[in-house]
């Protein structure tokens, strides 16, 4: 008899532990993502825990899966519970080709000769970090609003001559930067007004996260109209998979700059205050009326012409031509063409005894002998 009761409590223990729990529970019951973050091209896994039923008693039917999700494997195991109930664990491992949202469809699952079916939660699945690259990002300010360009499928900024810029530019799916710096673009005030510990090289990534991080905000004057790329900004960062990639701001947005309406108003308290680009020559004829001017004469106009405080400002060169050849590149032993003195011209570039110069009438790379700068 004694015997007999102690197998019977074992029993009962036993069965009472393996309880099969009530059908509501097990509606509500969902299989989970194991990790927060899953990736494309690598295994990721799926698990469902049903407390009060043994593992042998559970069997998977396993539903048609969406295009680019494949079933790897699956397993069945006993767990137990920090209360001491068991039950059993279901782990199942699928890989995924595309990023995105992606949801399995319920899986059908036998238990005790009755067929129930598991809601699989929704899923965000990211790149894979070993074939990602970084990606540097802008986000504006001052004017903030992008527009679209439906004829060249770009994104449009709009601002006035002048105006301020302000934008920051940040930084995703890299795990360190190296390197980071930028070059004042042509027609413009440019200033970088904060830097980013993460910019410096300081900080390191070892998890991947989708969050973008800054690396250092701007203000951007343009000082003419047109159309504009953004400014040349070079990042060079390591990539989560540890190769050193370089990266450019984005090539699809570009600023689109026009004259305010009270531009024309205010235009000649400007002059005032900035002088032109391109002062006229007046009382000082380039050409005398009885000869030819000589390289005297071109040298006592540009010590008499004003460089100005606008083009100071903006680090601009001007000097007056004093006549010779001008090639398209900075040698001699290539075609050039012969042009006149008396141009005032702009100098954008100067290598050793060479100088880029631009004017109306012509532009390309003359000996520094054939200038003469104004100061």
């Amino acid at each position: 008899m004694k015997r007999f009761l102690i197998f019977l409590a074992l029993y009962l223990v036993s069965f009472s532990s393996f309880a099969l729990p009530p059908g509501r529970v097990l509606k509500e019951l969902k299989v989970i993502p194991r990790s927060e973050i899953f990736f494309t091209q690598t295994e990721n896994c799926y698990e469902l825990q049903i407390e009060g039923i043994e593992p042998a008693k559970v069997q998977l039917d396993l539903p048609e899966l969406p295009l680019g999700t494949k079933f790897i494997s699956s397993k069945k195991e006993e767990f137990i519970t920090e209360n001491g109930k068991r039950g059993t664990q279901i782990s199942l491992w699928f890989t995924f080709s595309e990023s995105g949202n992606t949801r399995i469809p319920p899986l059908g699952t036998i238990i005790n000769g009755r067929k129930y079916f598991f809601e699989f939660e929704k899923t965000y699945v990211y790149e894979n970090p070993a074939l990602l690259s970084p990606i540097a990002e802008v986000i504006f300010q001052n004017p903030s609003t992008l527009e679209n360009d439906k004829k060249t499928g770009k994104k449009l900024l709009r601002a006035h001559v002048g105006q301020k810029i302000s934008f920051t530019v940040m930084l995703k799916y890299a795990s360190q930067v190296n390197e980071f710096k930028n070059i004042t673009p042509k027609n413009s005030i440019f200033r970088e007004t904060k830097r980013y510990e993460f910019a410096n090289g300081e900080q390191k990534i070892t998890q991947f996260t989708t969050e973008s991080k800054k690396l250092a905000d701007f203000e951007w004057q343009i000082l003419s109209e047109g159309t504009f790329s953004l400014p040349e900004i070079t990042i060079s960062a390591i990539s989560y998979n540890g190769i050193k990639k370089q990266i450019s701001l984005p090539r699809n947005i570009v600023v689109s700059v026009s004259k305010s309406q009270n531009s024309a108003i205010h235009e000649q308290k400007n002059n005032n205050i900035f002088e032109s680009a391109f002062t006229k020559i007046e009382s000082e004829s380039v050409k005398p009326r009885d000869s030819d001017p000589t390289r005297n004469d071109y040298k006592k106009l540009a010590e008499k012409s004003k460089r100005g405080l606008f083009n100071k400002l903006l680090a601009r060169k001007f000097a007056i031509f004093a006549g010779g050849t001008v090639f398209s590149v900075p040698e001699e032993k290539t075609n050039g063409q012969n042009f006149t003195g008396g141009q005032k011209v702009m100098i954008t570039e100067q290598a050793g005894e060479w100088s880029f110069i631009e004017c109306q009438e012509f532009s390309g790379w003359t000996k520094n002998d054939n200038i003469f700068e104004i100061k």
